[in-house]
């Protein structure tokens, strides 16, 4: 993988690739998607329900729980370099910055599978295993608790847009490619 740095999105500055005809193009993941932060949100508390009742119990300190909150928000650049260690050997990831955070393009075609893989890598690596961490760490470790729900929450929440992409690919046929050119990501009949 070949990272190149583009500097701040300014609307026409990502790169394009020659999309094979016929493409279709995905739906746009817009601010709008965020509405997606309310079930990610219950399923959190529904966690915290889980292990306060079920399992080992929930003691969180507001302090640390800041501080799981930062350490989520330092590890969006390890997020965009999970996505791009996903693209295909030799591919140049292009990272970015926007007013909303981080982005990572490639133009390298994937398969439909490895595309769905690529966008909710990192936050399994980021926000699944800190969470499943936190279910069995006994409440009496409550920095430690606090700490990891923290990271979770940041990186299971942040990663909306990418599970946006991953329900738009669920009409897409299974033998598709997926490319991104530009802003847009389109499929085409492999």
């Amino acid at each position: 993988m070949k990272i190149q740095w583009i500097g701040k999105y300014t609307g026409d500055n990502l790169p394009a690739a020659d999309i094979r005809d016929p493409s279709h193009e995905l739906p746009e993941v817009t601010s709008k998607s965020a509405v997606l932060l309310v079930p990610i949100i219950l399923v959190l508390l529904a966690i915290l329900t889980i292990k306060s009742r079920f399992l080992t119990g929930v003691i969180l300190d507001r302090r640390f729980l800041l501080v799981g909150l930062i350490c989520g928000f330092l590890l969006f650049p390890i997020h965009e370099l999970l996505h791009g260690v996903c693209f295909p050997k030799g591919s140049t990831v292009y990272l970015f910055y926007t007013a909303y955070g981080l982005g990572t393009t490639c133009l390298s075609p994937v398969p439909k599978s490895r595309f769905v893989f690529l966008n909710v890598f990192p936050s399994l690596i980021l926000g699944v295993l800190p969470l499943i961490v936190f279910l069995f760490v006994p409440k009496e470790l409550s920095v430690l608790s606090s700490i990891l729900f923290g990271i979770s929450f940041v990186n299971i929440g942040a990663s909306y847009a990418d599970y946006m992409n991953v329900i738009h690919l669920l009409k897409v046929p299974r033998d598709a490619m997926i490319q991104i050119s530009g802003e847009k990501i389109y499929w085409y009949q492999a």
